[in-house]
């Protein structure tokens, strides 16, 4: 990071993290000139987050949030999974959380990577389907597509002033 911030125009630094180890490295990013943060977050819920990583690191990945935000790493982005009878009844939840802690969300599409070939679209959900459980409470507003870099929010929605950003999502 250190040696990519040193070049002459250096591009704004950014990095992707499962947040496990974050806290850990987080000034020390900072300080060699990482600006913003990615952290991969799919459920508030401890057990629910031991099922689906395999890991009892919940707490590692909130020291990391709160970590990078000391840091002055911003904006924080979370970028979140939901995945049907796994963890979609949580847009809510992670919602009014970000909201909480001033972060930005991202519900992103589940990358079919699995070697054993068990991915199947049926368990998605959508955008639209995002959209409409959110709704419920907020008040959501459409904004103009930013185009297809994979690094920006491609289909962006206003809530009450607030952003959340649906990426990569598939249609209903």
């Amino acid at each position: 990071v250190a040696r990519i911030s040193a070049l002459e125009n250096a591009p704004e630094l950014s990095m992707t993290t499962n947040g496990v180890a974050l806290a850990k490295v987080a000034k020390d990013l900072a300080d060699a000139g990482l600006q913003r943060i990615n952290i991969s977050l799919d459920t508030l819920d401890w057990e629910r987050f031991k099922r689906l990583t395999f890991r009892d690191r919940y707490d590692d990945v909130i020291e990391g949030i709160v970590a990078a935000r000391a840091a002055g790493l911003a904006p924080i982005k979370i970028n979140t999974v939901l995945m049907r009878d796994i963890n979609g009844d949580e847009a809510l939840p992670l919602l009014k959380w970000a909201l909480k802690e001033n972060l930005n969300l991202r519900f992103i599409e589940q990358m079919p990577l699995d070697a054993g070939d068990a991915w199947t679209r049926l368990n998605l959900i959508t955008a639209d389907e995002i959209f409409n459980q959110l709704s419920s409470e907020f008040e959501l507003t459409p904004v103009d597509d930013r185009g297809s870099s994979p690094a920006e929010d491609r289909k962006s929605t206003r809530l009450n002033s607030s952003h959340v950003s649906e990426s990569r999502m598939p249609s209903s």
